[in-house]
Parts: C-alpha cells; structure tokens; sequence
C-alpha cells in the first residue's frame, strides 16, 4: 500500500493505492473534510488505508509512504 497526503490553504487531498503480486493496481483519492497539517493529512490517510485494507481482508501487505515520522 502506497499512501501520501497533502493539505493546502483551502483542501486537504489523500491518495491510497494498493498494488497486487501479481501488479494489478487500485488507485484511491479523497478530499478530506477539515484542513489540517501535512503530517495530520498523512496520518489520516495511513488509517484509511489500513481502513480499506481491513475491509478487503488483505492480510500481507508493506506499507510505503515518504513520511517515516508518520509510518514509524
């Protein structure tokens, strides 16, 4: 699972993928409601993911993102 997230004056957007072993990919992006920080807009979108995950029973993953503050 890839994740990333960003946040602007006046948006917040999230994005997830998932990709497959055998390389299909699911792409997912959301806008989030309240602005918030960068780290909060990662964060969120870190629980969502896993969230998703969850909810299609995916049992073996990594998760990869460019904040080690936020995956740590």
């Amino acid at each position: 699972m890839f994740f990333d997230g960003v946040a602007r004056q006046d948006s917040v957007g999230v994005g997830v993928v998932f990709v497959s072993p055998k390389k299909h990919i699911l792409p997912y992006s959301f806008i989030l409601v309240n602005l918030c920080s960068n780290n909060v807009a990662k964060y969120q979108v870190l629980i969502l993911g896993l969230q998703m995950a969850i909810g299609m029973e995916i049992k073996d993953f990594n998760v990869c993102g460019d904040s080690q503050l936020v995956i740590n």
